[in-house]
């Protein structure tokens, strides 16, 4: 962000801009009302005016006044930044840098919009007509190819680097952009460190219909490649990392399908970028593709920030089954909530939807399985669950998915279920489910407890109003390791990383947290009645000491935090219950 950009920003009053059109009203130090990104009857969008800056507790929006215009109005930063300065009677100064990116950023954008309108190009050439049979075949029509970036890379291998060379593009930037390799460089291999001479570039992508890969923004940011000749390379290459993309942290067909998203709130999530296209031409907008690679913990914090909800549909062979269970693990630990879409053996969605039709795919939809019950089919499938031996093997098989839950209400009704399901004594599953969380104290960084205490509110809020303590608390959350285990253990760690930052660049800081932790963070900041003067801050770090000496203590009895707690509850009734029995026995004397 620009000095100009960010001064403006302290200056504009983002109530009143969005004000202008969402109805909000006060409640305390903040603004609420209807969120205008998705749909609601209970407010849940709020605008904290002193921090500057919205959040929805409902599909998770969130960012500054620029982010607010940008995405309700549907335009870029520059003009959000001219549309804040002239409410504010502002002139906006020439060379401002109102792009807020570094060169090398634009030129990589610049770099793969020529690419993408070069790609298109050559799909209507003459060379590209197996290109054209193969969407035709898939039930592409030419009116959609624009719409969602086909196009085809030339044989020759020399193609778009002559193009490139001709727009004066440096063929450093073309490199870096993943689009060109040097000569006798192997198509998988990672980037060289340059590249001077266009004579000994060639392209990356050769004789392959292409999909671009674009941000949330609509900008073409990287390319996927379906291979055209059977013999020649892998069936699909994808863009390498670039200073745009890093394919675990986007999503195919994103930018198309995040109002329908909000909208519906659920997201239909599926392996292949022709099957993405397959559900959303079939009138299944909410559809969004990994982009030729497996599901991510970037992308699943994405597809967290537009909706909680997620229905897996994946190809129904081994292979797919395989991916629809570790994507399964990977949703629940972003507290999201899963169903599964089963299609009829040998049909990916793309072909159930050209064979049966876009009925049978809602049908199918409709029918989808909460992921629990879509595991235990599984596990049925492959155990015989009437022998102790195949129990075992299923107990093994579904435990680490009962672990990943973070609601403990939940996470114990579902044990309940695998209990009566493996027809298993609950006694012994309940120990079975014990040993299964400790092994993942290990883990708890990566995934935390389901609900903050209070005394880590406390801290999180004292972090963001007061400064100046910061380098106190941070010695003493580290030196004395009091954030194992807990909710805030991620979002501290983040904030450790960054030892002072500001509140104003605190989204751009959320970037590099999941979900949770952003939620987590902007929870504390709106809650009102939550006091972080030094004395609540000085007892809140105490009630973490002793939490700490009582998970020391559980490590050496070999006994869980909560059967030390649930004993500590027990203890404490029945001394209770001994005071009032004994004063029962003064009062009769």
């Amino acid at each position: 962000m620009s000095a100009f950009s960010d001064q403006l920003k302290q200056q504009a009053d983002i109530v009143k801009i969005i004000g202008e059109s969402v109805k909000l009203r006060q409640a305390g130090a903040n603004w609420i009302g209807l969120c205008p990104f998705h749909q609601e009857k209970t407010p849940s969008f709020h605008v904290h005016a002193a921090r500057r800056f919205y959040y929805c507790f409902g599909c998770q929006a969130k960012g500054d006044v620029y982010r607010f215009l940008m995405e309700r109005r549907k335009i870029g930063f520059s003009e959000a930044v001219a549309a804040v300065a002239e409410r504010c009677g502002v002139a906006v100064p020439a060379g401002a840098g109102l792009e807020g990116q570094d060169a090398g950023y634009r030129e990589a954008l610049r770099v793969h919009e020529l690419a993408d309108g070069f790609y298109q190009r050559c799909l209507r050439q003459p060379e590209a007509a197996a290109a054209r049979a193969h969407l035709s075949g898939r039930g592409v029509a030419e009116p959609l190819w624009e719409r969602f970036g086909l196009g085809y890379a030339p044989e020759s291998g020399r193609a778009l680097v002559q193009h490139l060379r001709g727009q004066k593009i440096n063929p450093e930037v073309a490199l870096r952009a993943g689009l060109v390799q040097p000569r006798r460089a192997s198509s998988e291999a990672a980037l060289p460190d340059s590249l001077n001479d266009w004579d000994q570039a060639y392209d990356r992508f050769r004789n392959r219909l292409l999909f671009a890969i674009q941000n949330e923004a609509g900008k073409t940011i990287a390319f996927g490649g379906r291979r055209l000749d059977e013999a020649a390379g892998p069936k699909y290459l994808n863009s390498p990392d670039s200073p745009i993309y890093a394919k675990h942290r986007v999503l195919y067909n994103l930018n198309r399908a995040r109002d329908a998203i909000r909208r519906y709130d659920y997201t239909i999530l599926v392996e292949g970028y022709f099957d993405c296209l397959a559900v959303f031409m079939a009138g299944f907008e909410n559809v969004v593709a990994s982009c030729g690679t497996a599901l991510s913990a970037g992308q699943v914090q994405l597809l967290a920030r537009h909706s909680r909800n997620v229905v897996v549909s994946y190809d129904p062979d081994g292979a797919g089954a395989a991916a629809a269970e570790r994507s399964i693990g990977l949703l629940l630990e972003e507290n999201l909530r899963i169903r599964v879409l089963q299609l009829p053996a040998g049909l990916d969605p793309d072909l159930f939807l050209r064979r049966q039709g876009r009925d049978a795919y809602a049908r199918a939809l409709e029918a989808s399985l909460p992921y629990f019950d879509y595991l235990l089919a599984r596990a049925r499938q492959r155990y015989q669950l009437a022998s102790p031996e195949g129990k075992s093997a299923a107990l093994k098989m579904l435990l680490p998915y009962c672990t990943r839950i973070h609601d403990p209400i939940l996470r114990a009704a579902t044990a309940d279920k695998l209990a009566g399901a493996l027809q298993v004594d609950s006694a012994v599953l309940r120990r079975s489910f014990l040993q299964a969380v400790r092994e993942r104290r290990a883990e708890w960084r990566d995934a935390p407890a389901a609900e903050p205490l209070p005394a880590e509110r406390v801290l999180l809020r004292a972090w963001a109003e007061e400064p100046e303590g910061r380098p106190r608390l941070a010695a003493i959350l580290e030196q004395e390791n009091l954030l194992e285990g807990l909710a805030s253990a991620s979002l501290f760690a983040e904030l450790l990383r960054a030892p002072a930052p500001a509140l104003d660049n605190w989204l751009e800081i959320s970037e590099h947290c999941n979900d949770a932790d952003r939620r987590l963070w902007l929870d504390t900041q709106f809650m009102s009645g939550l006091i972080a003067d030094p004395l609540e801050v000085t007892k809140a770090i105490e009630a973490l000491r002793l939490r700490r000496r009582e998970i020391l203590a559980s490590q050496q009895t070999g006994k869980s935090l909560e059967e030390m707690q649930a004993a500590y509850l027990e203890r404490k009734k029945l001394a209770q219950e001994a005071f009032h029995l004994d004063l029962g026995k003064r009062e009769t004397h």
